[in-house]
């Protein structure tokens, strides 16, 4: 990830061979209020095909927010937001529905709730939603979602409802969910939030495994070992806007900002 200048030019394709060189990403300047409060300030930054990105920062920094910007579950204020060959410029006023959906077409999100329906066994909380926005048969969706089951280590979970699984568990259903999306790019929002840490580590296997998978993937996280083994960069956050980033020994070991220091200090106890 490049933290980049409101001035920089965005290319909005993805063709040819140049492709390998471009942003799958990129984001230029992104803000969003809510009241008197912005959560995101002028973020900018690019992403490539296969990059591993943490974001990093104390409590209320705003990283959820970016997060659900770049989904669109949160409708930037202004700015402009590119993935893949679809770019949305917020500055000329919220997104279409077709905006929406052509954008959200590469993206797979994880939150820290599972939102598995519970009425559903696992095998159809990963098919129906191939169904409903791919318009894949039943057959075709639960064969996909076994296959993803199966990537997440819960083939035998496939009949057991969300009450008859650890949260440990339903979170892997939902990264399968997300994953029989067929997404290019995953956003995960903590998603070990609230896990016994031994829980949590089932969740962050599988996250390396994607990782290793070369799955392009931004995440929110609060495991700092995790994040300095696995990203490519760290973005640290702090009041809405990114104050550094850059590879993560460099930000864990030796950060440049004082801010970063301080946070570091407190979580990881130097």
């Amino acid at each position: 990830m490049t933290i980049t200048q409101p001035s920089t030019h965005m290319t909005n394709t993805l063709e040819g061979s140049s492709a390998m060189t471009r942003p799958f990403v990129s984001a230029l300047a992104p803000s969003k209020q809510f009241g008197e409060h912005r959560a995101v300030d002028n973020v900018s930054l690019d992403v490539t095909k296969g990059e591993v990105v943490s974001i990093i920062g104390p409590s209320g920094a705003g990283k959820s927010s970016l997060i659900r910007c770049l989904n669109l579950l949160e409708s930037p204020d202004a700015g402009s937001l590119s993935i893949g060959d679809t770019t949305i410029d917020f500055d000329s006023g919220k997104p279409g529905k077709a905006q929406v959906t052509r954008l959200r077409r590469f993206t797979g999100m994880v939150f820290q709730s599972f939102n598995l329906f519970p009425h559903f066994t696992a095998l159809k909380n990963v098919a129906l939603p191939q169904m409903r926005v791919h318009r894949r048969s039943r057959a075709e969706a639960e064969e996909r979602a076994m296959e993803e089951l199966r990537r997440v280590g819960l083939e035998a979970k496939a009949g057991a409802y969300p009450t008859q699984c650890s949260g440990g568990q339903q979170q892997r259903i939902a990264i399968a969910r997300a994953l029989a999306m067929d997404p290019e790019l995953m956003l995960f929002d903590e998603p070990t939030s609230g896990l016994d840490p031994e829980i949590g580590a089932e969740i962050l296997q599988v996250m390396r495994k994607l990782a290793a998978d070369d799955m392009t993937m931004l995440i929110v996280t609060h495991e700092m070992e995790f994040a300095r083994q696995v990203s490519n960069q760290i973005a640290v956050m702090v009041d809405g806007a990114v104050i550094e980033q850059g590879n993560p020994e460099k930000i864990m070991s030796d950060p440049e900002q004082e801010r970063t220091n301080r946070f570091l200090s407190a979580v990881l106890g130097r």
